[in-house]
């Protein structure tokens, strides 16, 4: 990034995080995402030359370290620096949320991020004392089937089946789901509407919703949609 010329905090801030894709990798990097190839898949759209380019520009302006992990692996920590940076990346996210946030580009809609960002996002407290197994079928020009594994302790994606029997199918809208998760709309409505279906025993079917705490963002939309409802 070139420098702005400027003695001022935000020129230099925006010197540090102006540059394309900078700031979407340390929001990744926030929820611990630490492989190369896990940033890549995080970030749809980046080339691998970009994003090294830009993990090393991060680690010269000290926001991340590089490690040694296992064998030849390599992994990538937030430093002091890094990690003071995510309240300030929220901050950006409810401005947004508030201010700048309509109706999304179907372009914007991707299943595999919104699977991996459901999984950030669950409420393990509320999950049955065994390990669940969601399924998920999206609706795309070809359907697009993934698998949540939940338990008191971690959510994992799975793009195949992981061999497990499945305790809910969710078939669902992409765009339906999107906005369920951000907070746009309400899953009731959604199934309501029928772009959403949930099949399972009906004890888990009841509970479904209370699994997933969904986007951080989701009660500013609320909020934002609200406040211009009444307006």
């Amino acid at each position: 990034m070139r420098s702005y010329g400027q003695y001022c905090p935000v020129a230099k801030a925006a010197e540090v995080l102006g540059d394309r894709w900078t700031v979407l990798l340390m929001r990744e990097m926030g929820f611990g995402v630490d492989r190369f190839n896990e940033l890549e898949r995080c970030l749809p759209g980046i080339s691998r030359s970009v994003l090294a380019q830009r993990l090393r520009h991060l680690e010269r302006v000290g926001l991340v370290e590089r490690l040694a992990a296992d064998g030849n692996n390599v992994r990538y920590e937030l430093t002091q620096a890094g990690r003071d940076l995510k309240p300030v990346i929220r901050s950006l996210g409810e401005w947004a949320a508030k201010w700048a946030f309509v109706d999304p580009d179907p372009l914007e809609l991707d299943s595999d991020l919104l699977i991996r960002w459901m999984s950030r996002h669950v409420a393990h407290d509320q999950l049955p004392e065994r390990r669940i197994v969601a399924e998920f079928s999206f609706a795309t020009p070809r359907v697009k089937r993934y698998w949540l594994v939940l338990d008191r302790d971690e959510a994992s994606v799975c793009m195949h089946d992981p061999g497990f029997d499945t305790d809910v199918s969710v078939m669902a809208d992409t765009e339906a789901l999107y906005c369920v998760y951000m907070g746009k709309r309400t899953l009731s409505s959604a199934i309501k509407d029928g772009l959403v279906t949930i099949h399972g025993p009906r004890a888990l079917v009841r509970d479904f919703p209370r699994w997933f705490s969904w986007s951080d963002f989701a009660p500013t939309v609320r909020e934002a949609a609200g406040t211009k409802t009444r307006a």
